[in-house]
């Protein structure tokens, strides 16, 4: 009996050290990885994205031929360096990447020699090759890079009679993606990099590329003076490389501790091991007591806390709610001083894309615990709150807001009713038929104000019904993906205790009701005499259970 306990004992010991051994040598590996490959690595690849952001502009620019020639030897050396550093040992993902679609610069070059491409889709072919390295870099190195397209773009149109519609509209998309990812680099770099990195936010060239970039969106006749963008672009773009250049070295120096730090507990780890399972070889011929003790000793080394913050990822998602929102208001205000129609409806249409990339910020602002930050009136117009749910949606030229009786929505549950009802909408669009109509309608009701949302879909089945309810009434969202827009709107209805019912029509399709509390909504009708109709009846004094909640 005493031989199989100290067998099971030594087991469980071996066990013990290697689950706690194998993560730790792992770790260790993997850190020392990262740094022997970063140090090999980085720097080639960063200088073949400029070698080709430099052949991409001389390309587009007209250039001598001699001009041409000499960068793309230029870029090829390049190349080449980075095919030597990727080689031994295998390289990382990003310069993999890269150099796989460098296969494709030969047959480019042809096509730009032979005059197959015109200047603006060799913008985008050169473009088509940097982009996938890029973006597997930092948000930093790739604002670097989207600037470098404004350049080259701008750089095509300038021969021409200027930038198109379609330019324009490339080159807002541009900038409103540079200055995102400029604003989120600021929140990953180190310290001393992060307060460079807000220095040059507010240096003069940045403020200056930020006029620019508005011009060029604003003026449909390109920048009044054309001259101001190389040295704007020249002075950021060195700036940040330099930034760039020095958060590496920064990040590198940090990592080399925590590599150094990871392989030494992987020695102590597996050294505290081995002797552990060396004492009880010996004690275990002693005594069956000295070998639990050490099964126990090494369980207890191998266990250990894990934590996880998600406020950084709040931080980031309320900066790029900022961000759209004044490039939203931007596009509005382009759209209403557009003369051409055309013009116009492509503002119009990039602004609906950012209305619904608006939505999923605050969307997922709103279901990890935090509190999207977008003002509104202390009363709100409840056909406004439809019509902004609507807006929130692909097909919103399909829904009908006729039948809504006045009321004004508290300004403060304005934000959640708008992403419930957009959930409520979407779900009816994707359901019904593409040529059908969605129907919502709103009227008071003696508990607060109903919303309804009618489509003319398949319905749902009695079960499906069910599990849509317990699903809008759960707090944890639900396995897979086929209920998360009910979860959702469960949960934009839960913050301001509001209820969600769904039933199917007796002539066909699914209604949603959400029935808006009392305390939220004011504009309730008055009872005024048959037929007869006095100034203010549409509004009645109904604010005195809403002013705890505005106030």
């Amino acid at each position: 009996m005493n031989r199989r306990i100290q067998v099971i004992g030594g087991v469980l010991l071996v066990t013990f050290w290697a689950a706690a051994a194998v993560p730790a040598v792992t770790t260790a590996v993997r850190a020392l990885t990262d740094r022997v490959t970063s140090d090999r690595l980085d720097r080639p690849v960063e200088e073949t994205i400029l070698a080709l952001e430099a052949e991409r502009r001389v390309s587009v620019t007209g250039q001598p031929i001699l001009e041409l020639t000499a960068q793309r030897g230029r870029t090829d050396d390049t190349i080449e360096r980075l095919r030597q550093a990727s080689g031994f040992p295998a390289g990382d993902g990003t310069a993999a990447t890269l150099l796989n679609r460098l296969d494709e610069l030969s047959e480019l070059r042809v096509k730009v020699d032979g005059g197959r491409l015109d200047r603006r889709e060799v913008v985008s072919a050169y473009t088509a090759l940097i982009d996938p390295a890029s973006d597997l870099g930092s948000p930093l190195s790739r604002s670097r890079e989207i600037l470098a397209e404004e350049d080259a773009l701008l750089a095509a149109v300038s021969t021409g009679k200027g930038p198109t519609t379609a330019d324009r509209t490339r080159l807002t998309q541009l900038a409103g993606a540079r200055r995102v990812l400029f604003s989120a680099a600021g929140t990953t770099l180190p310290e001393a990099a992060a307060q460079r990195h807000r220095d040059l936010a507010g240096s003069p060239a940045m403020v200056r590329l930020t006029r620019i970039e508005d011009e060029l969106a604003a003026s449909r006749d390109g920048l009044r003076e054309p001259a101001a963008w190389s040295p704007t672009f020249n002075e950021l773009n060195t700036a940040l490389w330099d930034l760039q250049d020095s958060a590496t070295r920064e990040a590198a120096d940090t990592a080399t501790p925590r590599a150094v730090t990871a392989a030494v507990w992987a020695g102590t780890v597996g050294g505290i091991g081995f002797v552990a399972v060396l004492g009880l070889l010996i004690a275990a011929r002693r005594t069956r007591h000295a070998t639990a003790a050490a099964t126990t000793d090494t369980a207890t080394t191998a266990t250990g806390p894990w934590h996880r913050t998600d406020g950084l990822l709040h931080d980031l998602d309320r900066r790029n709610q900022g961000l759209l929102q004044r490039q939203l208001r931007l596009l509005d205000s382009l759209a209403r001083r557009a003369d051409d129609e055309q013009n116009a409806a492509d503002l119009r249409r990039a602004g609906t894309f950012g209305t619904r990339l608006r939505r999923n910020v605050e969307k997922g602002i709103t279901l990890t615990g935090g509190t999207p930050d977008r003002d509104w009136p202390r009363l709100v117009p409840m056909t406004d709150v439809l019509r902004e749910a609507a807006a929130e949606i692909s097909d919103h030229d399909r829904v009908d807001t006729d039948s809504v009786e006045p009321a004004y929505l508290a300004g403060t549950a304005t934000t959640d009713l708008i992403h419930l009802l957009a959930e409520l909408l979407e779900n009816a669009a994707g359901f019904a038929p593409a040529d059908s109509r969605i129907v919502v309608a709103g009227e008071h009701d003696p508990a607060g104000y109903l919303i309804t949302v009618t489509d003319v879909g398949p319905g749902m089945t009695d079960d499906d019904l069910a599990t849509g309810h317990d699903v809008m009434a759960s707090a944890a969202p639900p396995p897979g993906g086929t209920w998360w827009g009910l979860w959702a709107a469960g949960r934009f209805a839960a913050r301001q205790d509001t209820t969600v019912t769904l039933h199917n029509d007796p002539s066909g399709g699914l209604i949603a009701t959400v029935r808006v509390p009392l305390p939220l909504v004011t504009g309730r009708p008055t009872a005024a005499g048959a037929g007869e109709h006095r100034p203010g009846d549409e509004l009645a004094d109904t604010r005195t259970g809403y002013r705890a909640v505005v106030e």
